[in-house]
C-alpha cells in the first residue's frame, strides 16, 4: 500500500470542509465518515458499496455525490464517495498522521484529479491523463 497526504477541500449543498488527507492507494474510492457527510449535505444515490478492510471484514456504505472535492488545486465536480461510520481506532490513526480523521482520498479520485503517488519519495506528483 502506498500512501501521502494531500490537500482537499469537500463540498456539498450546507457546507465544506478542507484541510489535509491520507491518500491511500488501496482504496478505490474516498471514504467520508458518515457524521461529516451529513453535516456537509452530501447528496445520497441510494447505491450501496461494500467496502472490505485490510484485516478481511466488510463495511456497508452508501454512495453519494459531492458538489465538488478540490484536491492539490484540481476541481472534481459531482464526485461520487463512499458514507460510512468511521470506526473510532481508525479516526485515531488518522488523527495520529496529522490529517482529517474523516475523509480517506481513494485511488479513482487521484486518477481524477491527475495526480499519482510517487513510490520512491511518497510525494503526490501530477501525472495528467493518459489515452491510447
Amino acid at each position: 500500500m502506498e500512501s501521502a497526504k494531500a490537500r482537499f477541500r469537500l463540498s456539498g449543498t450546507k457546507g465544506s470542509l478542507e484541510g489535509l488527507a491520507l491518500v491511500d492507494t488501496s482504496s478505490l474510492m474516498c471514504v467520508v465518515d458518515e457524521e461529516e457527510a451529513d453535516r456537509l449535505g452530501l447528496k445520497p444515490t441510494g447505491r450501496k458499496l461494500k467496502l472490505t478492510t485490510l484485516p478481511g471484514g466488510e463495511v456497508m456504505c452508501g454512495e453519494m455525490i459531492s458538489e465538488f472535492l478540490e484536491l492539490e488545486g484540481e476541481k472534481l465536480v459531482s464526485e461520487r464517495v463512499a458514507v460510512c461510520s468511521l470506526p473510532g481506532s481508525v479516526k485515531g490513526k488518522l488523527e495520529a498522521m496529522d490529517v482529517s480523521p474523516n475523509v480517506i482520498i481513494g485511488v479513482i479520485t487521484l486518477e481524477a484529479a491527475g495526480l499519482t503517488v510517487n513510490p520512491l519519495t511518497g510525494e503526490l506528483e501530477k501525472l495528467g491523463w493518459l489515452s491510447l
